[in-house]
């Protein structure tokens, strides 16, 4: 019911933009830089720690800065923060829940030309964990850094002059050792976001 669900509002907000009317001008006209606000749905693959642990779907909320290189107006450069929700552990004989703040550096390349850019990148950076857990092996209540990487997918709608939407899909993935033992503890995502930016 939840992957309906989400299905549902990816449709629909994809409907919302590309039936907007058009801009005046391109938003690249304002100016290399912008800034933007992000948020959407969270779709968590099994905790991976020595067991698949079931989590329940979330969300997130994030905000970026970015610089399109004039040069090449199909490359960008983006550095974000996002915050990953309690993603509660659905699974019998566990209790808990495990959450997330990462700070990515993205590499973005888009299509320059009309109003709709189509958009694929990579961002690499650092995520801070914290994991929440009591089942048959015991209890874990830590924190732990590590590398994180990120694939994205989207594509970015011109508004007005200095404004624009985004609808994107992310792929998030880190691994961090939580426990007095250190146990191995894999955390990939599947994001459904939804953003606005101002260019500048």
């Amino acid at each position: 019911m939840k992957k309906m669900f989400s299905c549902v509002l990816v449709l629909a907000l994809s409907g919302m933009l590309f039936f907007a009317p058009p801009p005046a001008a391109t938003a690249a006209e304002a100016g290399p830089f912008y800034v933007g606000l992000f948020g959407g749905y969270v779709m968590p693959d099994d905790l991976e720690n020595g067991a698949d642990i079931s989590l329940d779907n979330s969300w997130a909320l994030g905000v970026k800065g970015g610089y399109i290189v004039p040069a090449f107006k199909w490359l960008a450069v983006e550095l974000e923060y996002a915050y990953l929700a309690e993603q509660d552990l659905d699974q019998a004989g566990y209790a808990g829940d495990f959450k997330a703040s990462n700070l990515m550096l993205n590499f973005v390349l888009r299509y320059p030309e009309g109003k709709f850019h189509p958009y694929i990148g990579a961002g690499i950076g650092w995520s801070w964990g914290e994991l929440n857990v009591t089942g048959p092996g015991g209890a874990v209540d830590d924190t732990d850094n590590a590398l994180a990487w990120q694939l994205l997918l989207g594509v970015n709608f011109e508004i007005t002059r200095n404004w624009s939407a985004d609808l994107s899909y992310r792929y998030l993935r880190a691994e961090y050792e939580f426990g007095s033992g250190g146990s191995d503890t894999t955390s990939t995502n599947h994001m459904f976001l939804i953003g606005v930016n101002f260019h500048f």
